[in-house]
């Protein structure tokens, strides 16, 4: 078996709180061009409105296609390792404060938008023709639900069980923000 990456887009949904439409903006635009540790669960949100942190994601995520231009290139498996334990250091703490625990803080409006985000797809073939046929899959809009075997889809985990919808594929834990996806604005979803 070897192991091949390809750059994808992946989008999904962000969940923004904030005292108003302006500091939700705000707030998307100082996460947009920023890099994620998917790593750490707190980025992804099942909890309801009012105790979800200031910025969350939905708990699922959708692989959208390969990035226009990339080409899948072969890795070793210590390179999948290695991406998955790479992220921007502190991103996390700079971009994404913790929850505070005022009551004010969980009556603070909600606000939603899809977004679109980068990442490395890891690929475990017996082939360079398997890999592209599996990443050829991307482009029907590959769900990636992390509620159920979140662990799977960031770790070389995924490559053993095949849990992630019957394929061989991770994801590395740095995912890049890229802003709002076209056409999609920041509205409040809680309350209503």
């Amino acid at each position: 078996m070897s192991f091949y990456a390809i750059e994808v887009l992946v989008y999904g949904t962000v969940y923004i709180k904030a005292s108003t439409l302006q500091k939700a903006e705000r707030i998307l635009d100082r996460l947009s061009s920023n890099a994620i540790d998917a790593r750490h669960r707190a980025w992804f949100s099942d909890v309801s409105f009012e105790h979800v942190p200031r910025v969350s994601f939905a708990s699922s995520l959708t692989l959208d296609a390969t990035l226009p231009g990339s080409q899948l290139v072969e890795v070793t498996e210590r390179d999948v390792e290695l991406a998955q334990r790479s992220f921007v250091l502190g991103s996390r703490d700079v971009v994404v404060p913790f929850a505070e625990r005022a009551e004010e803080f969980n009556k603070m409006p909600v606000f939603t938008t899809d977004v679109d985000l980068t990442a490395t797809a890891f690929i475990k073939a017996e082939s360079l023709e398997e890999a592209t046929t599996m990443a050829s899959q991307f482009d029907e809009h590959f769900h990636v639900e992390l509620q159920m075997g979140y662990w799977l889809w960031f770790s070389k985990l995924g490559f053993n069980d095949h849990e992630n919808n019957g394929l061989p594929v991770v994801l590395s834990s740095a995912l890049k923000v890229i802003g709002a996806s076209e056409a999609c604005a920041l509205e409040q979803r809680w309350p209503d």
